[in-house]
């Protein structure tokens, strides 16, 4: 099972000399990405303009999520397959349609024929018989109300409807999996911004801290209890603690930028990272992952597809055999001597219904090549179903390996940071005291830097791994929590 395994800050770093070689207890400082200085540290080093956005990595994943064209993109293709279930659907529908249509004759073959009154005698029953009929009339009006059924299509249209459903639901699961890996992406980038802002918070503090021992370097050097070598030993060691600044500087303005070009954020916009605090520590039991990576929607997804391919292959086999409609009219002429549309014993009545059957005796082997090119479609969705699930497999594995990874160096990265900062303390003590030189203090102070940075890469690594784990459980094991 998945049983959080949490550890509580329980102080500052070691100040007494009998602790050097004991053990912290829990957490020696806060759980914070800085590792270093609180936010309201980082909020008091540059004033917040007014103008200034306040995110947090829940509303960045949100924003981005609501502004993403890729996810536009994920959900327009959902939409789209669901309107290619009902067309498939219609077509195994009766289908009624209807029509009225006014003619105007103007000149017609007949106009020179004289069939004579009605009651001639002359001409016979010719004027009676030609009375009543269309010919050269000139308003004639058509009405049809015409309905058609599909009684059998050689399973065709049900095979089209079940390609349309797993379209549909392999459109959804690849906009579920969409989601997901923006969410990983905005994650991810959000705490690459924070880790490089620490960073910059250390190299800035590791400068403000050997300007002040510079400061007193010099007044030991006024008073006799220095050497020049101690006096420039520390004006070199805080010249070269500049260019560490400047990078890291740069390199958290660069991890903000990329931020908002994933959370669509203009980029003279100054944002403030809010979230700050890390996750708890957390057992995780890879027996649990397992089965929640199989239900993956790319996984899903891959199986639609094959269902997908294996109905196109009934869609086309079904071609071969003959179709059968069921067919009628209802249809009404009117032959009025004016414009104005009849009355209703006026219409003459034209109802007639009909059964028609197609069938393709033969096809140029057209239908023999589809089914052969929907095969071989089959049979590579099935190659890129196996390829997936081993790919995951493979990307447990290496998650896992890196989780595990990730959580000893914290452990370890703690422990170390403690001891250097102790470390520092005696140096300045002894060089206060005349016991050392400016060397040992430089020493020192660089180790308390490499054991801060190194917290906080292995901090970042961890929070990685579990973002890639839960991204790998398909969004169903919440693994990080911010506040």
């Amino acid at each position: 099972m998945l049983t959080p395994s949490i550890r509580r800050p329980t102080g500052s770093s070691v100040t007494k000399m009998n602790h050097r070689h004991s053990q912290p207890r829990g957490w020696p400082l806060p759980i914070v990405l800085s590792f270093v200085l609180s936010a309201q540290s980082l909020g008091a080093q540059q004033p917040e303009r007014q103008d200034t956005l306040r995110i947090s990595i829940a509303d960045a994943v949100a924003l981005a999520l609501r502004e993403s064209e890729e996810i536009a993109a994920a959900r327009a293709m959902v939409d789209q397959a669901a309107s290619q279930v009902t067309q498939a659907t219609s077509a195994a529908l009766p289908q009624l349609t209807t029509s009225v249509t006014y003619n105007r004759a103007i000149k017609t073959i007949f106009d020179d024929i004289d069939f004579g009154p009605p009651d001639d005698t002359a001409n016979g029953d010719m004027g009676d018989m030609f009375a009543d009929l269309p010919f050269g009339r000139p308003n004639t009006y058509i009405a049809n109300l015409q309905l058609s059924q599909v009684l059998f299509a050689g399973g065709t249209l049900g095979a089209a409807r079940s390609i349309a459903r797993h379209f549909r639901a392999m459109a959804e699961d690849q906009y579920l999996e969409a989601e997901y890996e923006l969410t990983l992406q905005v994650r991810l980038a959000y705490l690459n911004a924070v880790a490089a802002q620490s960073l910059n918070e250390i190299a800035v503090q590791s400068r403000e801290v050997s300007a002040a021992h510079l400061r007193q370097v010099e007044s030991f050097h006024q008073a006799g209890t220095a050497s020049e070598f101690d006096l420039l030993r520390a004006q070199v060691d805080l010249d070269n603690r500049d260019p560490a600044v400047v990078q890291t500087a740069n390199a958290a303005e660069l991890a903000v930028l990329e931020l908002k070009r994933l959370v669509n954020i203009p980029a003279d916009r100054p944002i403030l990272l809010t979230t700050r605090e890390g996750p708890d520590m957390i057992d995780l039991d890879e027996q649990v992952l397992a089965p929640l990576v199989e239900e993956r929607p790319a996984l899903h997804a891959a199986r639609e597809n094959v269902l997908m391919r294996q109905a196109a292959i009934g869609a086309y086999r079904g071609q071969r055999f003959p179709s059968i409609r069921l067919s009628g009219n209802l249809g009404f002429q009117a032959f009025p001597l004016n414009v104005t549309p009849p009355g209703y014993s006026e219409w003459r009545k034209d109802w007639w219904i009909a059964l028609g059957v197609n069938w393709t005796l033969f096809s140029g082997f057209r239908i023999s090549g589809e089914i052969a090119q929907a095969q071989a479609e089959l049979q590579q969705a099935k190659a890129e179903e196996a390829q997936l699930r081993e790919g995951l497999e493979v990307a447990l594995a290496a998650a896992m390996a890196e989780y595990r990874m990730a959580r000893a160096q914290i452990q370890a990265r703690q422990q170390t940071e403690v001891m250097a900062e102790r470390a520092l303390e005696l140096a300045d003590a002894r060089f206060a005291n005349g016991l050392s030189t400016q060397l040992e203090v430089s020493d020192a102070q660089l180790l308390l830097d490499e054991a801060r940075v190194n917290r906080v890469q292995a901090m970042y690594g961890y929070i990685r791994a579990l973002a890639q784990l839960e991204r790998l459980s398909g969004g169903r094991l919440q693994l990080l929590r911010f506040q």
